[in-house]
């Protein structure tokens, strides 16, 4: 199930959640822009498309400084504007996660595939721009702590993604000397871009998420499928090399 990785001496693989592990149905994005016009911030509808694979707080924080330069102009201290916008999407998104039905793993046959992989000495963990509290209440819900060995989020390091610092993190921890054993599995342009960034033996794109075949590829893919579970093998599935 995992030649692919076991092929190219992959010992942890390093899986984004939103989009490649989770299938949210663009419910982060929707909660991002609903919190943002509910405070009188609403960003245009071009920007969304920026919004990928980042922080969510600095989503907040890059929309509501643009909304607010041209009013104070200068040096603008927006962080209790930034704060409170953050807790109506933490609120929100805890009550649509959670209690909407359309929110599910990417694939029925997600455990088994994870549970494959670790089988034959590689390693699972989870990375996220969400929040620590909501990454781990993300993974109770589903049992994810079951079938990963570790987790980290965009909160615990100085910089998300694109930056390296998540992988640098999960890296030292797993002992892990060399970044060609790693492989990055992610379903964003700043998903690859942090591969990239880290030096990453193998990045994944998959389909299962925001962005196309092409502009997975653009970023620094080296290979990109339908979604996570098929890295069965490279030759029995649908594949793209760049």
């Amino acid at each position: 199930m995992v030649s692919y990785l076991i092929r190219n001496r992959i010992s942890l693989l390093v899986c984004d959640m939103a989009g490649t592990v989770i299938n949210e149905n663009g419910l982060v994005y929707k909660s991002l822009y609903d919190t943002l016009e509910m405070h009188g911030y609403t960003p245009h509808a071009k920007d969304i498309a920026s919004w990928s694979g980042k922080e969510k707080k600095q989503v907040l924080y890059d929309e509501i400084y643009k909304k607010m330069l041209p009013v104070q102009g200068g040096e603008i201290d927006i962080s209790w504007r930034v704060n409170v916008a953050e807790s109506t999407l933490k609120n929100m998104l805890e009550d649509r996660y959670f209690n909407e039905t359309n929110i599910e793993l990417i694939d029925d046959n997600l455990y088994d595939f994870f549970a494959c992989a670790r089988i034959n000495g590689i390693r699972i963990a989870l990375n996220t721009g969400y929040s620590k509290e909501f990454q781990s209440q993300i993974i109770d819900h589903f049992k994810l702590d079951l079938y990963v060995d570790g987790f980290i989020s965009s909160e615990e390091v100085k910089h998300g993604r694109p930056y390296p610092y998540m992988i640098n993190n999960l890296m030292e921890e797993f002992d892990i000397l060399h970044p060609k054993n790693i492989a990055k599995v992610g379903d964003t342009k700043n998903d690859m871009r942090e591969g990239v960034n880290a030096c990453c033996g193998i990045k994944i794109g998959v389909l299962s998420g925001f962005e196309t075949k092409e502009n997975l590829l653009e970023a620094g893919a080296d290979v990109v499928v339908n979604k996570i579970t098929d890295l069965n093998d490279v030759d029995d599935v649908p594949v793209f090399l760049l």
